[in-house]
This record gives structure tokens, C-alpha cells and sequence, in this order.
């Protein structure tokens, strides 16, 4: 895999990927296991992104030149819990801000982040537009208010860096990429694995079929941000998920049709 902007990376500094474990950490794996530079995966064990001193230390260690965050505290549902607030900001806002402050003053240095639509309050009834406003704050459960600090804070760092230094800023090409995606399927726990084993389990299964979003394949998650990191495109948020649209229920009877069609039982 060949990417314009990667004949630029001093293969003294890594690329450097977070979240190794979760489902687009491993489709990035595949992704990126022939690319002609050194890059490194790393994983719960290798740094506590809720440490600040941790992610220091990693960036102080492997000083990459590209930052590929795959990583977020996604429990969605515990992250309401008061004593559990405090550790989704710190996975999701200041692990970030971190990686982007760190970043912003490499050469050529680029950072890919993986964002959600939980950043908006899900009153549109159409589908959002990276011009749309997010929010309200108060609007928004604590899991997307911990990613829309994240995404501010990583705008914050890059342009506090050229509001401080515009040539030297625009010398060092430095950019970022959020990429705000949805209902993400791949290897590991997601919603159509859990519909196909309940439906193994049960014999009827109730899913809601008002909420509508986009399934996003990890792997093509995977595969775009190893793309957008190795081209020319601008900085800024885009978002991330193919065309069309379903709801939950749809989407249940999609995975247990498909499983049922091809042999593999449900």
C-alpha cells in the first residue's frame, strides 16, 4: 500500500496506532502490515490512555511522525454513571488533546481520529453534514460529549500552532483528520454479532425500529483513514460512513437473513 504523502515520513519515527484491540485496531492491522514503514500497534497493556504520563511516555518513546487513534472508552450506557465520567473524558478528550498538541509540532506530522455521531443530538431528520452544528452539550449523553471535547481539542491544538507560528505551521504541512463514523461492525463485539447470537438463543427477538444510521464496515473505516493519512487532503472533519440507511431492526433482519441464506445457522 503506497500513499503520496508517506514517501515523506522519516522512517525514524513510526507510525504510531491506538486501539489495537477493538474492531477498527484490527482491520488497521491488515491494512497496514505491508506498508513500507515502521509502524507500531499498541494496545490497553502498552499505554493507559487515561494516564497522561502513560501517553507521554509512549510519544516521548516511539516519537512518531503519524498518530492513528483508534482507541475510545465506548460504553456507552456506563459512561452515565458519575464515577465512570471522569474516565471517558480522559480516554476520549484529553488522551486526544494530547496525541494532537504532540503532533501539531512533528514535521509533515498527521493525526487520524476516529469520531461518532453522538456528537449530535440526533434531532435532524436528515442525515448530518460535516456543517451541520453539534450539540447542544446538554443535549448529548456523556459518551458524545467526551468525543466532541475530543474533536475541539484537537482543532484547539493545530490551530493554536498556526495562530502561533503561520510559516512554520505551513513548513511543517502538519494536519488532521477526524472522521466521524457510525453503527461500526468488524472483528469483534458489535450489534450484528449480538443479534446473531441471541437469535440462536431465542425465538423471537424484539429490536427497535425507529433510530436510523448508517452500518460502517471497520475494515473500510480502516482502509479510508490509512488513506486520507497518506494523501494531500486538507485538514478538517469528515464524515465517514458509506451510503444508505436502516434502522436497527433492519439491520438485525439483514445479519440473521444473510447467516440463515448462507448455512452458517443463527
Amino acid at each position: 500500500m503506497s500513499y503520496s504523502s508517506f514517501e515523506l515520513l522519516d522512517h525514524a519515527r513510526p507510525i504510531l496506532v491506538f486501539g489495537r484491540d477493538g474492531q477498527v485496531g484490527k482491520a488497521l492491522q491488515i491494512c497496514l502490515k505491508d506498508l513500507k514503514a515502521p509502524v507500531v500497534f499498541l494496545g490497553r497493556s502498552d499505554c493507559d490512555l487515561s494516564s497522561e504520563s502513560s501517553i507521554t511516555q509512549v510519544l516521548n518513546r516511539y516519537q512518531p511522525q503519524v498518530i492513528i487513534n483508534a482507541a475510545a472508552y465506548t460504553a456507552v450506557d456506563k459512561a452515565e454513571d458519575v464515577s465512570q465520567r471522569e474516565l471517558a473524558f480522559a480516554i476520549n478528550a484529553k488522551a486526544p488533546a494530547l496525541m494532537a498538541k504532540y503532533i501539531a509540532q512533528v514535521s509533515h506530522g498527521i493525526l487520524v481520529h476516529y469520531s461518532t455521531d453522538y456528537v449530535f443530538a440526533d434531532t435532524k431528520e436528515t442525515a448530518y453534514l460535516e456543517s451541520d452544528s453539534t450539540g447542544p452539550v446538554d443535549s448529548l449523553c456523556v459518551y458524545g460529549q467526551s468525543k466532541l471535547a475530543g474533536e475541539q481539542a484537537i482543532k484547539e491544538a493545530f490551530n493554536l500552532v498556526h495562530d502561533s507560528a503561520h510559516a512554520t505551521y505551513q513548513d511543517k504541512f502538519t494536519r488532521y483528520f477526524i472522521l466521524r463514523t457510525s453503527w461500526v461492525y468488524g472483528e469483534g463485539g458489535n450489534f450484528i454479532r449480538t443479534m446473531l447470537r441471541l437469535a440462536a438463543e431465542r425465538d423471537q427477538l424484539k429490536v427497535v425500529a425507529d433510530q436510523v444510521g448508517v452500518p460502517t464496515s471497520a475494515q473500510w473505516l480502516a482502509e479510508l483513514g490509512v488513506q486520507m493519512a497518506g494523501s494531500r487532503v486538507e485538514s478538517g472533519i469528515y464524515h465517514a460512513v458509506p451510503d444508505g440507511e436502516t434502522s436497527w431492526h433492519g439491520l438485525a433482519v439483514f445479519a440473521i437473513e444473510t447467516a440463515a441464506s448462507c448455512g452458517e445457522g443463527v
